[in-house]
Parts: structure tokens; C-alpha cells; sequence
């Protein structure tokens, strides 16, 4: 199976500063953009735009190009292949390298995280939901365990924990993908992310 390629091999008489992809320029990376949208999986669907999704089963050097050349917004999704905040943040990076290596502006892209999210009652909740989550996925024998990558928390920690998220990460945007009886609580979690 061939495997993604985060980070591309610099040679020293071609390196460029921290922050600049190859050729000199500074990208316009998503890190100099100071605003991260939050929002609801299913809710915020933009119209016409021309979409990729880049998760485990399809995140291959092929569609990284194609995303960059043709997607209006990329998708992530966290995976085996993209298990926390800093690789999904190098695939950002090798993202902006490939747009700008196409001739596009890095604005026109929007790259936007999916986040499995849990919505608790309160803080109680929250450490009680995770612990049950740990517990069942501790037995289950899975390669990895994708509940780290899960936010759980009360409405309003929720959305100021996937605007950390995004921060960390670098992306446009959060994306909460609202799990089982959470779901029912998609408009309050749009309201305060709004």
C-alpha cells in the first residue's frame, strides 16, 4: 500500500526559510490567517464548490495534487495516517506547497478538519464519556486509538476547543462531526459557534 507523503526531502542548496515552500516566496498559509470558522459536519455544505476528502483510504500523493489543482475545500479527516494536530499541520504545509506549485493562491482553498466531537453535559460528563470511550477501545484491539482525536465537552468548550484545535493544527476550519444522541444537539452547537 503506498504511503502518503507528509514532508518532502529538502537538499541544502535548495532549502527555503521556515514558512516558505521551495522557490522562495512566502506561502499564505493558513498560520498567517488569524480567523478559524467552527462548524457542524452536514450543516454548512457550500454550494457548487468542488470538494476532496483526504482521509486514510485515499490520502496518496495523487489526490494531494488533484486537491491542491481543483478543490474549492479539502477535507481531513484524523486516521492512522493522520493521528494528531502536527501531522495533520505538515499535510497543511505539503498542501499550501502544492497549491502555490500549481499557480494557485493558497486563499482559494479552504482547508477545513472533521472531528468526531461528543457533546457532555458538563465537565463531570465529559471526563466520565472519555473514560468510557478509553476503556471499550482499550479491549478492542485496534492499531490506533481514534478517540484521542475526539473532542468531548459541554456546548460552549466544545467550540473553543476546536478553534484550539484549528489553531494547532492550521487549518480554515473545525468541522464537528456530532456522534450518536450529540447529533440531536447540532443547531446549539452551530448557535455558539456562530
Amino acid at each position: 500500500m503506498a504511503q502518503p507523503v507528509l514532508a518532502r526531502p529538502r537538499t541544502p542548496d535548495t532549502a527555503a526559510p521556515t514558512g516558505q515552500p521551495h522557490g522562495g516566496a512566502p506561502a499564505a498559509t493558513s498560520s498567517t490567517r488569524s480567523v478559524h470558522r467552527v462548524g457542524v459536519a452536514g450543516l454548512d455544505a457550500a454550494p457548487g464548490a468542488v470538494e476532496f476528502l483526504l482521509d486514510a483510504e485515499s490520502l496518496t500523493e495523487t489526490t494531494v495534487a488533484l486537491a491542491a489543482a481543483r478543490a474549492d475545500v479539502i477535507r481531513l479527516v484524523h486516521s492512522a495516517v493522520l493521528p494528531t494536530p502536527a501531522a495533520v499541520r505538515a499535510l497543511v504545509d505539503v498542501l499550501a506547497a502544492e497549491i502555490a506549485a500549481v499557480g494557485r493562491d493558497r486563499t482559494e482553498v479552504r482547508v477545513v478538519l472533521q472531528v468526531e466531537a461528543v457533546v457532555a453535559r458538563d465537565e463531570a460528563d465529559a471526563a466520565r464519556r472519555r473514560e468510557a470511550v478509553t476503556y471499550a477501545e482499550a479491549f478492542s484491539g485496534a492499531v490506533w486509538a481514534s478517540s484521542v482525536t475526539w473532542l468531548v465537552a459541554p456546548v460552549e468548550r466544545l467550540v473553543a476547543d476546536a478553534h484550539a484545535l484549528a489553531a494547532r493544527a492550521q487549518v480554515d476550519a473545525v468541522e464537528l462531526a456530532l456522534v450518536g444522541a450529540s447529533a440531536a444537539l447540532a443547531p446549539a452547537v452551530a448557535a455558539a459557534a456562530a
